[in-house]
């Protein structure tokens, strides 16, 4: 991995009047990992590697960096990189280029990308999962974002993944890596805490002490995913929600029959008094006739 040659101070304010992505990230560690990747995003042109084992938050770093919007970046993820090629791949990048462009008049994949770039704007191209895509892939796209300066690249992958990589795309080796550390046990404790305090929690506050704690962190290691995964949430208050719909629209349904069938029945009463009525006075005539 390329060595970053200069070292990245936080400021603490950054993290101050950030709650919100703070509690989302779980602990000061991991927010920090999101400034740092913002920072090489805006200021170096090596591709970008996030890594750590499953359920560490690798996806979630990149969810929260999009919710963050720069005003002269935009993104193109690719999720479901399998059956990725080069082709397709610059086909993603030009609809994500003309989604975000004022002018829609179309232009060939590099006219795309040095427009970006004299507009002094960036296209974050974000691959998850990319230990999914064909040997050499790697190789193509780190060659591509180094022949457009407006392009930046991520990659997430898991440890073993990145071995097997640095094996069929030895470009990778360039790219500057940033690790999702695991929870520390009171880092583990809070985010347990953060848990029973969800609505749809299986688990409260109560629930929790030192032996459930440490049970907890030697079983999983401290990684978020796993912890979440021993307690799936309760789907009880959405049932019960949805239960509640449910019956108030049945309540309403009979209301309109009731009154549906009021009204037929109030109806068919004024037709049989207009129809005695008309009879009587028909008799009445007759025997004024008669008479």
């Amino acid at each position: 991995m390329a060595d970053d040659t200069y070292s990245y101070h936080l400021n603490q304010s950054v993290i101050s009047h950030k709650n919100d992505t703070f509690t989302r990230l779980i602990s000061e560690d991991r927010t920090k990992k999101l400034e740092l990747l913002k920072h090489l995003l805006d200021h170096s042109s090596h591709p970008l590697v996030i890594c750590g084992p499953e359920g560490i938050g690798k996806s979630l770093l990149l969810k929260v960096l999009q919710e963050r919007p720069m005003a002269k970046w935009s993104y193109c993820t690719v999720a479901n990189p399998a059956d990725l090629s080069f082709e397709k791949l610059q086909l993603f990048i030009m609809q994500a280029i003309n989604q975000n462009s004022t002018n829609r008049q179309s232009s060939s994949f590099s006219d795309l990308l040095q427009q970006l770039n004299r507009q002094h704007k960036k296209l974050i191209l974000m691959i998850d999962e990319a230990g999914f895509l064909i040997p050499g892939l790697i190789n193509q796209i780190i060659m591509l974002a180094k022949q457009y300066s407006a392009l930046r690249v991520i990659f997430v992958l898991t440890h073993h993944e990145l071995e097997l990589k640095n094996s069929s795309d030895t470009t990778i080796n360039e790219a500057s890596l940033i690790e999702i550390p695991a929870l520390s046990e009171l880092q583990c404790t809070q985010f347990l805490y953060q848990m029973a305090s969800a609505p749809q929690s299986t688990f409260t506050i109560n629930d929790i002490n030192d032996h459930f704690i440490s049970a907890i962190y030697q079983e999983t290691q401290g990684i978020p995913g796993l912890i979440a995964s021993k307690f799936p949430k309760n789907n009880n208050v959405q049932n019960n929600i949805k239960s509640l719909k449910q019956l108030i629209l049945a309540v309403i349904t009979l209301i309109i029959l009731a009154l549906c069938t009021q009204w037929y029945s109030n109806s068919n009463y004024n037709i049989n008094r207009i129809a005695v009525k008309e009879g009587i006075d028909a008799a009445i005539n007759k025997s004024s006739l008669i008479e």
